[in-house]
């Protein structure tokens, strides 16, 4: 059973004005040609999730997917699973709908909802098994980034866990460091978008990139009250992005 909940205070039959709809489409479709391309390696991230997955549950679970956008990576990851239900929380409401269309045939429960994952995953304690985000924390900082994980560990049940992969920085660099490092590498891998989608892109990163080292992410979650914290993933060959699980 599916359900999709939008806003209360928002008509559900108007999606977008023609200005912001047309601007979602251009951001969308270039997230799209970056997955298909695999030039953020969410394959490898999917198989991580799928491993966790197997290593963590055998038993039916739930689920929830912070920033969610079209729920395209969970439903791929999440196929053949025990897991018993699925929520989605993002704030855009044509990418719920787009989840919506891929997830209305899925044998487990499903919510969407139009929601802040900040403040929705603070209203969710003990709500779920397994909590994933994905490049998306990184826009906050530091001690926003903090308070979400503490928020997170209490919307786990207990022994479930977090797994989050998220852009990172080397020890001692800043973020002016960060952003003048990763321009030119940024420019080869997504080789694959034109320059105006490139600069749409790298626009967005200058503005609202606030990276961490691996070793803080870790300490950020020892801090918030999990009991194990890890790096589990690196995108290879560079340190672009570090994907970490922690554990209640």
């Amino acid at each position: 059973m599916l359900h999709l909940h939008f806003k209360a205070d928002a008509d559900p039959s108007n999606i977008l004005d023609t200005d912001a709809l047309e601007i979602f489409q251009f951001e969308w479709g270039i997230y799209q040609t970056l997955v298909q391309s695999n030039s953020m390696n969410h394959r490898e991230i999917a198989d991580l999730l799928r491993e966790l997955i197997d290593t963590h549950f055998d038993r039916p679970f739930t689920f929830i997917d912070l920033a969610c956008g079209d729920s395209s990576l969970a439903h791929t990851v999440l196929e053949g699973s025990q897991v018993a239900r699925y929520e989605g929380l993002d704030l855009s409401r044509p990418a719920l709908q787009c989840g919506a269309e891929i997830m209305k045939e899925v044998p487990y429960e499903v919510d969407l909802d139009e929601e802040d994952m900040v403040a929705g995953i603070a209203r969710r304690p003990e709500s779920a098994d397994m909590i994933w985000c994905g490049f998306s924390i990184h826009h906050l900082r530091t001690d926003q980034k903090q308070e979400m994980l503490a928020s997170i560990r209490q919307a786990l049940k207990p022994g479930g866990i977090f797994v989050c992969v998220e852009p990172v920085n080397a020890a001692g660099e800043t973020r002016a460091d960060y952003t003048g490092r990763w321009h030119h590498e940024l420019k080869k891998r997504f080789a694959v978008l034109s320059d105006e989608e490139f600069d749409h892109i790298w626009d967005h990163i200058r503005t609202h990139d606030f990276p961490e080292t691996p070793e803080t992410w870790v300490e950020m979650g020892e801090k918030a009250g999990f009991s194990k914290s890890r790096q589990v993933f690196r995108m290879p060959g560079d340190l672009f992005c570090g994907g970490f699980l922690f554990e209640k």
